[in-house]
């Protein structure tokens, strides 16, 4: 690139580059009951019927759990669903910036910088509906922020 002269060689050379990758599982959740079955005034788990977890491929957005796999407890007793027998949706981000200072005089900067937060564009996607007797129960109803990007411009004297 020596070849290339001054103006492109200046705008080529000195970037530096970085960049944070998460990956993670989904936290574990438990279900609800709506309503207070047994009688004992806390938080009612339903009854396991079926196999509760779907396999990845069987999994969406609609339903993320089998919802057929609980009933509501019956009238005064406990519900056999243990506590936290199903997993929210994982995570996979990637952020990425680069910049590049471009010096003006012995004490005087320019910078520019790019940013980039969640860079894929994936969702992050909230937990699924968890309560029993709720009409949207396995379905996953929100999602965290969107691609955001942001430059900028710094006079550092």
């Amino acid at each position: 690139m020596s070849g290339w002269g001054h103006v492109p060689n200046a705008l080529v050379h000195g970037w530096s580059v970085a960049g944070i990758i998460t990956v993670s599982t989904g936290l574990p959740t438990g279900l609800t009951v709506n309503g207070d079955p047994a009688n004992h005034g806390e938080i009612n788990r339903p009854d396991v019927v079926g196999k509760p977890l779907l396999d990845g491929d069987q999994r969406s957005v609609d339903r993320w759990f089998n919802t057929d796999a609980f009933v509501r407890n019956a009238p005064y007793s406990f519900g056999s669903a243990g506590r936290n027998i199903l997993l929210r949706p994982g995570l996979t981000n990637v952020d990425f910036a680069t910049y590049r200072r471009f010096r003006i005089t012995e004490n005087k900067n320019l910078q520019f910088r790019f940013e980039a937060f969640n860079l894929s564009n994936t969702p992050p996607l909230g937990p699924p509906v968890t309560a029993l007797g709720d009409r949207n129960l396995g379905r996953i109803t929100s999602a965290g922020r969107p691609r955001n990007i942001q430059m900028g411009l710094k006079f550092v004297f």
